[in-house]
Parts: structure tokens; sequence; C-alpha cells
């Protein structure tokens, strides 16, 4: 009958005062249109005795489903006795259980047997009522990658209410769900037909790839699903190979086989890299899933020394490593033999020894070269021989050169100044330098030549030579003619004479000289020379190597913390103790405040 456990069986009334039915009549009728299935239905009454004595009799309310108006239920009685002329309240209650929700027609009457005195009709609301949906549109992500896990709740019943909703991965896939894979738990507030979607973020950077069920529940309702966790596109590099053996210079050609091992299709940079260089080579690859593709990639070897070399081939997941011996010739220079002083007309012999130091027969060509233009750095001008040598084969290279002051020559070699010039053999891979004066002609036998005023001089071995001699021995001027700069370091050299013996003029050399010619220091030509811009331990050197020229230490202007040793303890500096070689140090920087 649809009326929940049922309504009320008709009985008799245990009255003790009667009346004729129509003595009561229902006057008023009171109820809910509608009523939650958790609330009783009320039925409120206005009953009035019309008659003229005390009568007493069965009120009754009859339910019935609507559209089942035929077979009505009794689902609610009760006795009432009213005085004549008096009227009474009633009050007729269903209880919720009695009840389920839907539609129903209602009717009251009085007495057993009497028509129905009043109608109406009633609505058992639907309770809140939630539906599940598992809305989730994407159930497989690559590992490392964030997913959303979606349930949309649609409250079907007829008025608001609560419902929590848990979204749950079984992350250690042993197929259950503990407190600690609970990803998002929600409460929503629906009204009735309202929907609401709940989203769960998931992390999959610590998930291995594989297959997870994760699972959305509510009160009363639960749905599952599995999310793909799938392996990232992962390049590997296998079978990599590479020639054993190559000459330098050729291409080392290394290639593999590279694999994505990863679930997805990826893109991934393949670079070459060596340990004997700073230069690596790339190629982007793009594979799908399980595929497979050969890539080679050339690397130059031109500047790679002979001997054994690893290249690494790799991607951002895998690298491998081969081996490639690059055979190359290796031209040694040693043993340079040339002249300290050139005297201009006559001819300059350069010779070296050049040795195959490679492991395979090479070809060069060997140079001469001469820093004609003082930028400390010997230039080529067209003097060279080609040389063939086996392995650890050697030869002496020989070159004879005519230099000039003019431009006359035929031969190609620009003419020289009367100064210093650093030169130089050269190979593709070494050299061998050293310095020459450049003197003139009439130097060579300590005949005359013209000062600024036209008097006669010479410059000889055991005698002071005046400062014109020593300006036209070293830079082919007068005096008068050079720089300030030049003038103060020729006079140091002036009053330091006499020369060591087998010195000329032209071969004493300036601190300037010996730091940027010897040292490689890097001091411009033309430049004020800043000595002690030099490091402490190279002015020792410098200083050392200068008053090595002379015979006296007269006119020294600079005493070396060896010189200073000496002078105040008798011995060299390395043989004093710590507290000694500070105070030489401290005298040393006094000269220069």
């Amino acid at each position: 009958m649809g009326l929940g456990i049922g309504g009320f069986a008709d009985g008799p009334t245990d009255a003790d005062t009667t009346a004729g039915e129509a003595d009561l009549e229902i006057r008023t009728v009171n109820t809910q249109t509608e009523v939650r299935p958790d609330e009783p239905l009320q039925v409120q009454l206005r009953i009035a005795n019309v008659g003229s004595r005390t009568a007493t009799q069965e009120v009754a309310l009859r339910m019935s489903e609507s559209g089942d108006e035929q077979s009505p239920e009794t689902v609610a009685t009760k006795q009432v006795e009213v005085s004549a002329s008096e009227s009474t309240n009633v009050s007729l209650v269903v209880e919720p259980e009695q009840l389920n929700p839907g539609e129903y027609t209602y009717a009251v009457a009085v007495g057993q047997s009497s028509s129905p005195k009043a109608t109406g009709s009633v609505s058992v609301l639907t309770p809140p009522t939630f539906e599940l949906a598992d809305t989730t549109e994407n159930a497989t992500v690559v590992r490392g990658a964030n997913t959303s896990i979606r349930a949309k709740m649609t409250n079907v019943g007829a008025y608001r209410g609560l419902q929590t909703v848990r979204i749950e991965v079984d992350t250690d896939q042993n197929g259950q769900y503990s407190g600690t894979e609970t990803v998002n738990e929600s409460v929503f507030s629906l009204a009735s037909d309202q929907s609401q979607t709940s989203t769960a973020t998931v992390h999959t950077a610590d998930m291995d790839p594989g297959r997870y069920q994760y699972r959305i529940t509510t009160e009363n309702a639960t749905a599952t699903g599995t999310l793909l966790v799938q392996q990232p596109a992962t390049f590997q590099v296998q079978n990599t190979t590479a020639p054993a053996n190559i000459t330098a210079g050729e291409i080392a050609n290394v290639s593999a086989v590279i694999e994505n091992v990863g679930g997805v299709s990826g893109t991934d940079n393949v670079t070459l890299s060596s340990d004997s260089t700073n230069t690596s080579y790339s190629r982007s690859v793009s594979l799908a899933p399980n595929e497979t593709t050969t890539v080679s990639i050339g690397a130059n070897t031109t500047n790679l020394n002979h001997g054994t070399h690893n290249y690494s081939l790799g991607t951002d997941a895998d690298t491998d490593t081969v081996s490639v011996t690059v055979h190359d010739s290796h031209f040694e220079v040693a043993g340079l033999v040339g002249p300290n002083v050139l005297y201009v007309g006559d001819t300059a012999v350069f010779s070296a020894e050049v040795t195959n130091t490679g492991d395979i027969t090479g070809t060069q060509t060997i140079q001469h070269r001469i820093d004609s233009d003082d930028d400390d750095r010997p230039e080529a001008y067209g003097v060279d021989r080609n040389v063939t040598l086996a392995p650890n084969e050697s030869t002496r290279v020989r070159f004879e050169i005519e230099y000039t002051v003019t431009d006359t020559t035929e031969y190609p070699v620009e003419p020289l100044s009367l100064q210093t010039y650093v030169y130089g053999i050269y190979s593709q891979d070494t050299r061998s330098s050293n310095a020459m004066s450049v003197k003139p002609s009439w130097a060579k036998d300590g005949n005359g030549g013209s000062d600024s005023s036209g008097d006669s001089t010479s410059v000889s071995d055991g005698d002071r030579a005046s400062l014109d001699e020593i300006t036209q021995d070293k830079y082919g001027l007068y005096y008068h003619e050079v720089s300030s700069e030049t003038k103060h370091q020729v006079e140091e050299i002036h009053e330091r004479q006499p020369f060591s013996d087998g010195l000329a003029a032209a071969e004493v050399r300036t601190r300037e000289e010996i730091a940027r010619e010897k040292y490689g220091a890097d001091v411009k030509v033309g430049e004020n020379f800043d000595f002690t811009g030099l490091g402490i331990e190279l002015q020792q050197k410098v200083e050392a190597d200068f008053d090595a020229q002379f015979q006296t230490e007269s006119g020294d202007r600079i005493e070396s913390w060896d010189e200073l040793a000496r002078d105040r303890y008798g011995t060299s500096y390395d043989n004093l103790s710590d507290s000694r070689r500070a105070n030489v140090r401290s005298t040393y920087q006094d000269q220069f405040e």
C-alpha cells in the first residue's frame, strides 16, 4: 500500500455517551502541505457538537497514495467527547515511519461508518539523496607530473543536506586504503538538484610506474578507478661504437643506438663530449615508446695530442663512453743556435734540432721568425723549410739570412733597426726563441761613427762608453734623440760601467728588456716601465740578470734581496732566518719609497 508500516485498523469505541453521527461536525482542518520524512504529519481539527447532548465519537484520518484513492488506509484515530453546543480541538499525528516519501491524499471522518467530512493532499519529501559520479578526465599520467581525480556530487533529494566525499589512492598497491593514502576529504552542503565537484591532486614524483587503484566514497556510495602512472620518456644509450684509431685532423664518428624505454613519446638531446676538449656536439632526437634510432656524431680531432682520448655519448638519463686513439706527428724544436750580436751586412746563421716525438710520420713547415714590430711576438716572413720526419727521427734545420738596415735587398727580409730583437725557430707544435742585438757594421771593428756634434767616438771593450755610443749601439740613435724613459735607463747602464767581459754596449739589456724578452712580462715597448709593477719574485730575477752585466756594483740604483743580505749579514738571502728575511724585504721596499 506504500504507507510504510501501515495504518490503524478500525475498531469499536468505548465511549459511555453516544450521540447521533450528525451531532459532531468538523469545522476546520489544518495540516502541512509537505513534510520531511523524519518529521511527523500533524492534522489539526476543530470539531463542534451541534446536538443537545454530550457526544463521543471516533475521528479517523485515512490516507492513500495519490492515484490510488480507492484503497485508503486509516493511519490515525482518536475518541472525541464534546459537550452539547461546545467545540474542541483535535490533533491527529502520523509518525514518520508510517509514511514513505511520496504524494498522498488524506480524508478525515467522524464516526466509523461516516463518509469523509474533509479531504486534502500532502507531500512527504524525499530526503537529501546524493548521487556520486567519477568525472576524472584522464587517469593516465607521466611520472613526475601531477594529475587530478574528480568526483561530482548531486543532491537529488527534495531539500538541502550535508555529505562528505573522501578520495583515496592505494599508493603502496597492497589492496587496502590507509589514512595516509587519503588525498582529499571534503564536506559539501547541497540544496536540491545542486551539484559540486571534489578534486584531489595526486603527486606522482615518488610513485613507481604502474597501475594504482583509487576509491571515492561518500556515506552511502562508492566509486573506484585505476590510475596509470607511466614511465617518462627515458632515452638509453646502447651499443656505442667509435674508431679505435684515427689520425689527428680526421673526424671521429661516435655512434650509438638510442632507445626510448619510457611509456610516452619524448624528445631529448644526445650529446657527445670529451675529457680532452671543452667542445661538445648535440643532436635532438624524438622517439615514441620502445622506438630506437641510431645517432652518429662526428668530433673534430685537429687540436688533439696523440694518445688515447675518451668520448662520452649521453642523454639526460644515460651515458656511455668509448676510447679513441689519436695518432699524430709532433715536432719538438730544441737546441736553438744563433748570434747574440748581429752586425749589419753579416749573414746570420740560425739552426735548431727538430724531433718528431709523435707516433706517425709527418711533414711540417719549420719557420724562422723575428719580432720586427716590437710586439714581443716574432712574425713569420717567408723564411721556412719543409721537413718530413718518421717517429723519433731528428734533423737540424738551418737558416742563413742576410739582414740590412735598408729595404734594398732582394731577399724577402724586412730591414732591421739597431736594437735588440726576439727571434725563434717554430714548428706547428713548439718553438725555441732567444734575443739578438743588431749593431752597425763599424762597431764590429771598434772604429768610429759620428755623434750629434760631428766628433769621432769609439766603443772599446774595457773603457767606458759614452751615452751616445750606448744609444748608437743599442738603438741606432744619438742620446738626445731617445725618449726620456730610455734616457733614464741608458744613464743607469752608463753609470754601471765597465760591462762584464765580452759584452758590448748593444748587448747590455735594460731591466725592461730583460723582463719582456727573457721572462715574457707584459711590458710594451714605448710605455713607461714600472719596475715595482712586476711580481716581487720576478723583480729579484730581473735585478740579478741586470747586475750580472756589469763588473762592479758602482752606480747600482736597486739592491736585490741577495745583495742586501750579503751587505748586512754576509750571506745569501736563502740562508737567512725568517726574521732576517723580513728585515731584508722591508729594507728592499724602502728603496722605492
